[in-house]
Parts: C-alpha cells; structure tokens; sequence
C-alpha cells in the first residue's frame, strides 16, 4: 500500500506582463494555450487588454497548478480548461468533463496565481486519458 496524502495541491504564479509579452511576440500562442471558451470568457465584458491579459494568465497558472496536482507536467495545455460556473466560480475540466480538483484564481499587481486542491485519486494515469462524454 502507497502512503499517499489524503489530497493533492498544485500552485502557480504568472507574471501579466511577461505572458502578455509572448502573446504579442507569438500571436498564435493564444490558441496552443487555451481554449476558445477561455478566450472568450477572458474577454467577457473586459475592453481593457490588461484586464483580459490577467484573466489568462490566472487561467495559464491554473492549468500549471492543476499538471502539478495530478503529477503529469505532459499533460497538454487544451486538455485542461478553465471555465465560469454560473456564479463566476472557476472549474477544471478535462477532457471535456468536470474534474473533482477544486481551483482558486486571482490576480493583482501585475501578478496571477492559482491553487488547485482535490483528491489524492486524481494521481491516476488514466486521468490523461479522454472521459467518455454522458
């Protein structure tokens, strides 16, 4: 029997600016990053690009925290989304479908983090794999 915590954590922190800086740099970044689900809710009543740069890079960091979390830094970028629960709450979902892993966003200062938290299972390796659609 492996001694395992009863859960699994994940952190990130992203500098805005250094992410917005190799947005600008390779615009095609954007889509190998994220979804057009996040993109979108990134722009979501954001005019200002500063705004919509801190919203994706909270997302970038959560998907960083949430590789750390399972343990699988191989897991690709569109495989993790960020999407806003009707209250605005952010969920992961893998795959398509809604994990169990519990993340936290926020941003200030030219900063953006997330701590992702959940299950000690969610160290599978069949959580790579793609869940079948219901």
């Amino acid at each position: 029997m492996t001694d395992l915590p009863p859960f699994v954590t994940g952190c990130d922190v992203v500098d805005v600016a250094r992410l917005g800086s190799a947005l600008d740099r390779r615009p095609a970044m954007l889509q190998r990053l994220f979804t057009d689900r996040e993109i979108a809710d990134a722009r979501r009543g954001a005019p200002i690009i500063e705004v919509e740069r801190a919203r994706l890079a909270a997302r970038f960091a959560a998907k960083e925290a949430a590789r750390k979390a399972v343990d699988d830094l191989r897991l690709p970028f569109h495989a993790l989304e960020v999407r806003s629960s009707e209250s605005g709450a952010p969920q992961l979902w893998l795959h398509g479908a809604r994990t169990s892993l519990a993340v936290s966003l926020s941003h200030d200062a030219g900063v953006a983090m997330a701590v992702v938290v959940g299950p000690a299972s969610v160290r599978t390796d069949d959580l790579s794999a793609p869940q079948p659609s219901t």
